[in-house]
């Protein structure tokens, strides 16, 4: 099997503990093919500035450096990683085509805290891949799954099945459902858990009402140790600025 990723990069170098982070979190019988797409290439639609002066000075070197870049590349083969870069200048239409084809989009903490949110949130509006957002000095205790009764939910977690460590399924599992009354099925409800436990060994349900991100809610994330998440974009109240405080796995229908 094969997988292609693209990663948020702002940096020809240090990027080896991204590299150590894929081969820790990702299916390791599948060949990865990694290429950087350098946010200073993104043409945006907004006039592009950054929360950091520093990291877009560092971004005007990104692909210039070419010792740099062999380096990084050796790197990444070091770590069974097929790495190239988006060298070129690339507008929301073509991050859109071009992202259709990949499995995964890596964000880390480093990359995404560089620019505004009005920018960031353009660019996960074009990306039709899967996400994952990487935070510093991440854990994983157990894994979150926001159910909002679609079937986005079932492809969510087939795509962290395909895509992730089998590993990580040994962890205890939160399924958290969230759903109107006039859409609610039991039976649904049933046929969904019942798939989640051919992989998973300790699976809890919960429901939950409202906002998932409230700080009052008893489900919140927020009120967990070192949860993974699993949010379907369009129905789990996903913000920009709600993400980072843990790995998260955010899938685009």
């Amino acid at each position: 099997m094969k997988h292609k990723i693209l990663l948020a990069a702002n940096n020809t170098v240090g990027l080896e503990h991204i590299f150590e982070d894929l081969t820790n979190l990702l299916n390791k019988t599948h060949k990865k093919y990694v290429t950087a797409f350098p946010i200073k290439n993104y043409t945006s639609k907004l006039v592009l500035s950054s929360n950091n002066r520093e990291a877009n000075k560092s971004l005007d070197h990104l692909v210039e450096g070419l010792e740099n870049v062999a380096a990084t590349e050796q790197s990444a083969a070091d770590f069974n990683l097929s790495l190239d870069w988006i060298n070129r200048k690339v507008n929301h239409k073509e991050l859109k085509i071009l992202s259709t084809v990949y499995d995964l989009l890596i964000w880390e903490q480093s990359v995404y805290e560089a620019y505004d949110n009005a920018l960031l949130k353009e660019i996960i509006d074009a990306i039709k891949c899967p996400m994952l957002f990487l935070p510093n000095g991440w854990q994983i205790e157990n894994l979150v799954v926001f159910h909002d009764g679609s079937m986005d939910s079932v492809k969510m977690v087939k795509g962290f099945i395909n895509v992730f460590n089998p590993s990580l399924r040994d962890l205890p599992l939160s399924v958290l459902i969230n759903h109107d009354s006039k859409s609610y099925n039991v039976r649904e409800e049933k046929v969904f858990i019942d798939y989640l436990k051919l992989f998973f060994k300790n699976i809890g349900v919960q429901l939950v009402e409202g906002d998932l991100f409230e700080h009052g809610n008893e489900a919140s994330p927020a009120k967990m140790n070192n949860p993974f998440l699993m949010l379907g974009i369009n129905r789990s109240g996903f913000d920009p600025e709600n993400i980072l405080n843990s790995p998260t796995f955010l899938f685009k229908g």
